[in-house]
């Protein structure tokens, strides 16, 4: 029987869903009931179709479906004791409900604004067929202010050189040369400047185009399209849910805009640049300060700066003073990096704004009536409880003792063995001339993460300032044979074709292979043993809340449950 705490957390949220497709004709034969509680066969196969693919059943057929609705009975079971047990009332809970409220409630909000609005014609998803595999090479010029982003476009519009433009306004690490030529692949933009720039021609330049680094001019110098893809009508369902998405994306932007524009938000451009002057070097992504040894405030401005305004809104004022207190509270992870010059303080601002004003509107509006966000406010509720339910009565019940950790290292002395790992510095291209490009640009002496900046086609490679976490041989298979065949750190491998473009990869850090002591084993053992204990101490208490409500299970009903079978490689639907 599995019964984690994390399987029934994903599962409460996914029931909220079920709730809401549930009906219009579907199966509604029950499976499982007690005092008034229902899971019905629709109510099942939605929850199937969006759980989480790691917690699908293991078994198949009948066998797997009794398995997955006893993990859906669970959570039921579970979620009646605690507010039979009065955790709505829990001081946990209510505040997690008021931050939820604020914070998590806007994605929701957002959606439900554009839900009726959300339109897919032919013509988007056989432009978007068309693009799918497409390659640009480009230049670009970054600016920070809207200002400056005119200025240039207009330049450019009146027939200015491109790299002369570059050479002059761009605050890109590529201004000197004129821009680098950089590969662009359809699919790794964000949607409005990804449409913009694969709608263009070659010698095409977009409008400015608003990203998380500032202000982009873009110039398509060549098109690459794809050499083979499947025929339209086979992959039509996959085209037209991407262009669905891709929609709500450009009209959940616009609503953000209006509302923002509503709010009359003034950013303050002058201010900012004095905000992102101080903000200290970029530290790596992999290698985060400990909290406790960081002396606020973070960031020292001059006296006279600290009433000065970043942004404006609502007759209300952002001040860098407000600025360096909202800095020392995020997180290392949330704070802005220089690396985003003005457009990582305008994100980090925005966020905040967003939070204060949607919740705002959303309480003009009266939308938690609305059945669907009731839906999902119950769910949160419901997960907040079981959480508490579950550190009440199994976790802090349960006591792993030394005993058992050393008999567990002993008995299992093979699974403690380390394997050696390695650590690569990524460059991804979307074709071979940009990776030999690259690979000339590392040998002539130039830094390898400012040369996958500028060559690297992936969001995900950029966000990790192009450095992989420590890897053991398998977990990457595609970078296995020429990244484990490397010899030395700081070797840097020739360009090779992947599944996702040419790769080049530099060993940055690599650690010999051995076994873990039992004084360093010893953390994780305890934390396996006790959540042993935990889900042994939780299907007791489970049986026995069965038998004291009454449970009811309608075996007879399984055979009507229509769903797809899935494996942990499957995506959830978004049919619900």
């Amino acid at each position: 029987m599995r019964c984690s705490r994390a399987l029934l957390a994903s599962l409460v949220v996914v029931l909220a869903v079920s709730v809401l497709s549930c009906g219009g004709g579907r199966e509604n034969a029950v499976l499982a009931e007690f005092k008034d509680r229902k899971i019905t066969v629709a109510k099942f196969e939605d929850a199937y179709a969006n759980v989480q693919p790691i917690y699908l059943p293991k078994a198949s057929g009948v066998e797997g479906y009794k398995e997955f609705l006893n993990t859906m009975l669970n959570k039921e079971v579970m979620a009646y004791k605690a507010d039979e047990l009065g955790y709505d009332k829990d001081q946990s809970v209510i505040q997690g409900m008021d931050a939820y409220k604020n914070m998590g409630l806007q994605a929701g909000y957002m959606k439900i604004r554009v839900a009726d609005k959300v339109k897919v014609t032919e013509d988007e998803m056989m432009v978007h067929y068309n693009n799918k595999g497409a390659t640009l090479s480009i230049k670009q010029i970054l600016v920070d202010t809207p200002e400056e982003a005119e200025e240039v476009y207009q330049l450019l519009q009146d027939g200015n050189d491109f790299e002369s433009v570059c050479k002059q306004f761009s605050k890109g690490p590529d201004a000197e040369q004129g821009g680098r030529v950089l590969t662009a692949a359809y699919g790794t933009y964000g949607v409005e400047m990804q449409r913009e720039m694969f709608s263009l021609p070659v010698g095409g330049i977009t409008r400015p185009q608003m990203s998380a680094y500032g202000f982009f001019i873009i110039k398509v110098l060549k098109r690459a399209d794809a050499k083979s893809k499947d025929a339209f009508e086979d992959v039509r369902e996959t085209i037209e849910q991407e262009v669905r998405v891709q929609n709500e994306k450009i009209l959940m932007n616009e609503v953000s805009d209006g509302i923002r524009e509503d709010a009359e938000v003034t950013w303050f451009w002058d201010t900012m640049r004095i905000v992102w002057n101080v903000l200290p070097p970029d530290r790596s992504l992999t290698n985060p300060p400990n909290r406790r040894d960081e002396v606020y405030p973070l960031l020292y401005f001059d006296d006279e700066d600290y009433d000065k305004p970043v942004v404006g809104y609502n007759q209300k004022l952002i001040t860098i003073k407000d600025f360096s207190d909202f800095y020392d509270r995020a997180s290392f992870f949330n704070r802005p990096r220089r690396e985003f010059r003005l457009g990582g303080v305008k994100m980090f601002l925005t966020e905040r704004i967003m939070a204060e004003l949607v919740v705002e509107e959303m309480e003009r509006s009266n939308i938690e009536e609305h059945p669907e966000i009731k839906a999902v406010l119950q769910a949160k509720k419901e997960e907040l409880m079981i959480g508490r339910l579950y550190e009440d009565m199994i976790n802090s019940q349960t006591v792993v003792r030394d005993q058992m950790v050393r008999t567990y290292y002993d008995d299992n002395k093979e699974f403690f063995r380390v394997p050696e790992k390695r650590r690569f510095g990524v460059i991804l291209t979307g074709d071979i001339d940009s990776a030999q490009k690259a690979y000339e640009e590392i040998k002539s002496g130039k830094r390898f993460r400012n040369v996958a900046m500028a060559f690297s086609i992936d969001e995900p490679t950029r966000d990790s300032l192009a450095e992989t976490e420590l890897l053991i041989q398998g977990e990457q298979p595609e970078m296995d044979r020429v990244g484990f065949a490397l010899q030395r750190v700081g070797e840097v491998s020739e360009p090779f074709e992947t599944s996702r473009g040419w790769m080049i990869l530099k060993l940055t850090e690599k650690t010999q292979s051995g076994m873990y002591t039992l004084d360093e084993a010893r953390d994780q053992i305890r934390s396996a043993l006790k959540q042993l204990e935990n889900e042994n101490r939780l299907n007791e208490l489970l049986d026995k809340w069965k038998e004291e409500l009454g449970v009811t299970i309608h075996e007879n009903n399984l055979n009507k449950i229509k769903v797809e079978q899935r494996t942990v490689t499957d995506k959830p639907s978004s049919r619900a």
